[in-house]
């Protein structure tokens, strides 16, 4: 029996998902922004082999369902078979054979829970992209229906589903694609690509872990390392919040004087937190206190205690179990909303994200089959933590261990918002330190690279330059050997590009030169952080 997930009720989460609202923002902006400086290398020169709406008729292990539809090229697109089906028990896909074709495969992640509508516009622009430049284009739903079982739902009581959400779904339809090439066109793909934020970049290194033959080159944004304890932040974060009676006056109150402390320790006042590291935020010392009654332009001593335990990650029994979160997301956007808004929660009102925590509660873990209707609320983290564990190896990776897919020399590059304010930018630090002590720092570095985005929130928007095409770089350190050091992050007002800022491959940090326009990428170079 299904029951509603939590305080927003079932209305509200089906609207979110079926609109593609949560799923939508979990994608990288700007892929293939860059893609004309190789547009000769992804010539497309392979033709059809195969009559499309044949694949209707074809036999494969495991598919229970495949058809094959011509599409015509229209507004830009060429033609392309459009093959859809589904793989046993529940997984819905969509491959996108171009009728010519620059022999490499193209597929793109998942965000939140999945089980997304594949005709999503947000979809399709993506699988559009890709089509344009003449990839093969895959995606899938990882084995459920979003409209249907909302967030966490579909793995209740259902070890399959769960599996197939964590990491059958990708590598089971990857397979699958392959194998059309091979029919399709006479040809496997000479390279593979995959690309995704939040769950996306998740499932990204996954299969770097499971199954390294699947890609080539894998770019991982916001990735969940830690799937238990990123889930429990978001409960850890609504209790911390929900009885302080903090505003959006507040946080805006908040974000402006973290900017105002820590936008000047990059030694450049630009608007931007360049290295949150490098910020020694104190909400006692730095915060407006109120001298009297609690008012919306001062805090009382209760809100910087929450605020304080929001900040400092999940503590149980004295330990220390997530790394605190940076300072950041709390500033405003282009818009003047804090990262805090909506995601967090105000007046007395939880953000949205804590549906994610409490979901996972009822659905993956022991708790759940105990106590169906359990809520953000009432978990205890003294007495309950230790068993909000699923299947802890099957939703996220395991290890730092991915010499496998380095050996046989596939390239990955992970990026994430420093201001994210759905996950916490220190556990993509922590996993990066910990892959270069478990590989060593030069193998490390020979196929693994992070980039530190100042000021983004969760894969995309915030206040700093949000577009970024990591996706060409990734194309040419594969096919080329040329590693990235920078990338370039593009901020846009509607079609205008109004700032740019070179990422660098971490730990370097951008720093100002002295001289020169700070909304410009040639004002600054990549250092050493202080």
């Amino acid at each position: 029996m299904m029951t509603a997930p939590g305080p927003y009720g079932l209305t509200a989460v089906l609207f979110l998902t079926a609109t593609g609202v949560l799923p939508a923002a979990a994608q990288s902006a700007g892929t293939f922004a860059d893609a004309d400086r190789i547009a000769a290398q992804l010539e497309p020169t392979m033709a059809a082999r195969q009559d499309c709406e044949a694949i209707s008729a074809w036999r494969i292990d495991g598919v229970s369902v495949i058809r094959g539809r011509t599409m015509p090229a229209a507004d830009g697109l060429p033609s392309f078979c459009r093959v859809t089906g589904v793989i046993s028990p529940e997984i819905q896909f969509e491959i996108a054979l171009p009728e010519r074709w620059n022999k490499r495969l193209y597929m793109f992640g998942n965000g939140g829970f999945a089980g997304e509508n594949l005709a999503a516009p947000a979809r399709v622009a993506n699988r559009d992209r890709a089509l344009a430049r003449g990839f093969l284009t895959v995606q899938q739903n990882t084995g459920h229906d979003a409209a249907t079982t909302p967030l966490g739902t579909f793995a209740r009581g259902n070890l399959q589903r769960l599996i197939d959400y964590g990491e059958r779904g990708v590598h089971a339809t990857v397979v699958l694609a392959k194998e059309l090439a091979s029919r399709y066109y006479s040809k496997s793909p000479a390279y593979s690509y995959w690309d995704g934020c939040s769950t996306g970049g998740r499932q990204g290194f996954v299969a770097a872990e499971r199954y390294p033959a699947d890609f080539d080159g894998i770019l991982a944004g916001a990735p969940v390392h830690d799937f238990k304890n990123s889930q429990l932040l978001h409960v850890w974060k609504a209790q911390a919040v929900a009885e302080a009676g903090l505003t959006e006056a507040h946080q805006t109150l908040l974000g402006k004087a973290v900017l105002e402390h820590c936008d000047k320790t990059d030694g450049v006042e630009d608007g931007l937190v360049a290295d949150p590291r490098q910020c020694a935020f104190d909400p006692e010392a730095h915060l407006p206190m109120c001298s009297g009654a609690a008012g919306a332009d001062c805090f009382t001593p209760a809100q910087v205690a929450a605020i304080k335990k929001a900040m400092g990650g999940i503590r149980v029994g004295g330990k220390q179990m997530t790394p605190p979160l940076p300072w950041g997301a709390e500033i405003a956007d282009t818009a003047g909303k804090s990262g805090w808004s909506g995601w967090i929660g105000a007046d007395g009102k939880p953000g949205f994200i804590v549906q994610y925590g409490e979901t996972y509660l009822r659905n993956m873990t022991p708790l759940g089959a105990r106590k169906p209707d359990l809520g953000w609320r009432d978990f205890d983290f003294e007495t309950q933590f230790a068993d909000a564990d699923p299947v802890s190896e099957t939703l996220a990776p395991t290890g730092a261990d991915l010499s496998a897919f380095a050996a046989m020399g596939g390239r990955i590059i992970s990026y994430f918002g420093w201001a994210d304010p759905g996950l916490n930018p220190n556990m993509g630090i922590a996993h990066y330190e910990a892959l270069r002590e478990e590989m060593g720092a030069e193998t490390g570095d020979d196929f693994f690279r992070l980039f530190m985005m100042p000021g983004m929130f969760h894969c995309r928007a915030g206040y700093g330059p949000d577009q970024l095409d990591a996706m060409t770089p990734l194309i040419e350190w594969v096919e080329q050997g040329k590693a990235p050091e920078t990338i370039v992050a593009r901020q846009k007002q509607g079609a205008d590009v109004v700032r740019t800022l070179p990422l660098c491959s971490f730990p370097q940090v951008a720093r100002y030169g002295g001289a020169g326009d700070v909304k410009d990428a040639a004002s600054f170079s990549c250092q050493a952080p202080q």
